[in-house]
């Protein structure tokens, strides 16, 4: 009898299904991948809500373990497997407070208040309403947040130690959906998001990304 896969990736076609496909292409993981996508209707049948009631997209599955948001299986699959070594920065406790203070300014200031306002409001009008000034308020407040939370030294290599991390996919996929919605970037910030984007990793992340 075959093996089961070890992990079964549920999630295809969006910024944070890219942010774990990605890492599990720098970890150098097998999985399977059931390629659903958002707003298809796929996330809304019975047999995916038992897998996550939430009906969102990516979800995790390794063994009895079941785990949503992109970000929190990022930081599991970093956990539990040790491709990516941390650096001595990264470990120590001022590392760990840098961390947790990096991941909840981007998943809050940038991401949730100010790149969420806008999808709502753009993307997802027909669903949310026109909402043209807080369109307009969001894509300031994201640069103003971009512009103070990250100077040019803080990404001339990695945004966190001076190893790559879970936290470089975050800000990467963060500038890239920005940059989407026509939010200028400062120089610095193109430069790292090229950086980025030559990575092995990313380009098969990209890849099994795909619908």
């Amino acid at each position: 009898m075959p093996k089961p896969p070890e992990f079964i990736l549920w999630g295809a076609g969006t910024s944070r299904t890219l942010r774990v496909h990605w890492l599990m292409a720098e970890l150098n993981l097998a999985y399977e991948h059931q390629k659903i996508g958002p707003r298809t209707g796929e996330t809304q049948t019975d047999a995916f809500k038992a897998i996550n009631p939430k009906g969102k997209i990516p979800v995790l599955i390794h063994g009895d373990l079941v785990i949503s948001e992109s970000f929190a299986i990022a930081r599991y699959l970093r956990r539990v497997c040790p491709t990516l070594q941390y650096d001595e920065t990264q470990l120590s406790s001022e590392g760990i407070a840098r961390f947790d203070e990096l991941a909840s300014f981007m998943l809050m200031e940038l991401d949730a208040t100010s790149l969420y306002i806008i999808r709502r409001h753009l993307d997802l009008a027909a669903i949310y309403g026109e909402a043209p000034n807080a369109v307009i308020s969001a894509k300031a407040y994201f640069r103003k947040m971009l512009d103070e939370g990250f100077t040019e030294a803080e990404l001339a290599e990695f945004v966190w130690g001076r190893r790559f991390s879970e936290l470089d996919i975050l800000l990467t996929t963060i500038l890239d959906w920005a940059d989407a919605v026509d939010i200028a970037l400062p120089r610095h910030c193109h430069a790292y998001r090229h950086r980025m984007h030559q990575r092995p990793g990313y380009l098969l992340g990209k890849t099994n990304n795909k619908p």
